[in-house]
């Protein structure tokens, strides 16, 4: 059974770029099955205009997981059901961790089955995921990539400051996304892990996001740098 390499991208708001950041790394990164574990909206999904099939909780549900091919070297395993799951009953969460945690640990057995040509795993999350699911995640040995954005540089509560500082100790690596040109210096300070912000994307689709991401050349390097970390 082949090594793989799992990780978990995860934020503590919403609208940082943390599934932008997940698909750009699957994309930049190739030979990858990317998981779309966000539960509040399978944007990722719909970035890579996976067909509404059955995702990666239809096994817990008696079901088969559809497995959608971008290329010979980038898969998606789609979350739209567990979307569904989520809106009818918001108390299905500890479930849909716990069935995250099984996947986790079935990773290398199910590339092995489905013969997928790829050595890294990358999951894309729902922001806010509680403490005690991190933990487990941290504990399991997956490299765990949190997402800020220009918040992070700016002056915040401390309450505000205690969460960045209880989400990031579970963080294998920071990235800081949207960053303005003025605030690269600034945020190269807490990471190498720096985005520039890109404007506006006319197509809302996975390729036309991560060209334009990595068009930027100090966005790539900062991709490259991180799919290293990833790899090593």
């Amino acid at each position: 059974m082949r090594t793989i390499k799992t990780a978990v991208v995860y934020s503590l708001d919403g609208g940082v770029g943390k599934t932008t950041l997940a698909t750009v790394l699957g994309v930049a990164k190739g030979f990858t099955l990317v998981i779309d574990a966000d539960w509040e909206k399978a944007e990722l999904s719909q970035l890579f205009r996976v067909p509404r099939r059955p995702g990666w909780v239809a096994p817990f549900l008696r079901g088969q997981p559809y497995l959608h091919q971008v290329n010979p070297t980038l898969y998606i395993l789609p979350g739209y059901d567990a979307v569904e799951l989520y809106q009818k009953d918001q108390s299905v969460v500890k479930e849909l961790e716990l069935a995250l945690l099984e996947w986790v640990e079935y990773l290398p057995q199910f590339v092995d089955k489905t013969k997928l040509p790829v050595d890294t795993v990358v999951i894309d999350t729902t922001p806010a995921l509680r403490t005690e699911l991190l933990e487990s995640l941290q504990k399991l040995g997956l490299f765990t990539v949190f997402v800020g954005d220009g918040r992070m540089l700016s002056k915040v509560s401390d309450v505000k400051a205690e969460q960045y500082n209880r989400y990031t100790s579970y963080a294998s690596a920071l990235v800081i996304n949207q960053v303005e040109k003025a605030e690269v210096l600034q945020a190269r300070r807490i990471t190498p892990y720096v985005l520039r912000h890109v404007g506006h994307i006319r197509q809302y689709h996975a390729d036309a996001v991560a060209a334009a991401i990595l068009r930027d050349r100090e966005n790539r390097r900062s991709v490259e740098e991180l799919l290293t970390k990833i790899k090593s």
